[in-house]
């Protein structure tokens, strides 16, 4: 599987899962609907709904991104106690830039970045099904609600997509810690790499 493969892979999952998601409880509810895609082309609606997952997938991701990494950071938002050790953008920035130095300095700073990339991918990919099932979960209740469906399977389904949210975002946040956890290791390893360094004299003429 090459490069763009697998970022196509990994930005379709979360539309792919909010479409397999959603399919069931919208011909359900809306049988009318479901009358009229059946009449349809079942394999062009297939392929569709298959294309389209990609950049819904990566709108998902982009969400959580903004959501839980960007926003925080941002200056009115870290004069809130919760946000305040998150850093600003630019001080977030320079400490990446330090980690890339004993990135690329050796062969075992390779390895490192390849177990950070891994962590970081999997932390976002986690983050963007969750965001997926969570707007699943709301579009439902407010069929639910709009529709006032008191049918138990309809309630049963909401129960099982919010379930579904919370155990992916468990996860999230499991993986979220443990990335954090490296981030803050190989911060303090570049600090000490950079006050190894000799330090430059100056010629003399």
């Amino acid at each position: 599987m090459n490069f763009d493969t697998k970022h196509l892979v990994r930005w379709g999952i979360p539309g792919w899962i909010m479409i397999m998601m959603l399919g069931p409880f919208i011909s359900f509810a809306f049988e009318g609907l479901s009358n009229i895609l059946t009449s349809k082309n079942t394999v062009a609606i297939g392929a569709f709904l298959t294309l389209i997952g990609v950049p819904l997938g990566y709108l998902l991701n982009q969400i959580h991104h903004s959501l839980f990494w960007v926003l925080p950071r941002r200056k009115l938002l870290r004069k809130i106690d919760r946000f305040r050790k998150k850093g600003s953008w630019n001080q977030y920035f320079i400490n990446e830039i330090n980690i890339d130095e004993i990135f690329f300095f050796d062969e075992i700073g390779k390895k490192k970045k390849e177990r950070y990339q891994y962590l970081l991918s999997r932390k976002h990919e986690l983050g963007g099904v969750t965001v997926s099932l969570g707007i699943t979960a709301l579009i439902i209740l407010s069929v639910n609600l709009g529709r006032h469906l008191h049918e138990v399977w309809s309630w049963s389904y909401f129960v099982v997509v919010f379930i579904l949210c919370l155990l992916l975002w468990n996860s999230r946040n499991y993986s979220s810690s443990n990335i954090q956890i490296y981030y803050d290791h190989y911060l303090i390893e570049s600090n000490e790499h950079r006050d190894n360094l000799p330090t430059p004299t100056p010629d003399q003429d």
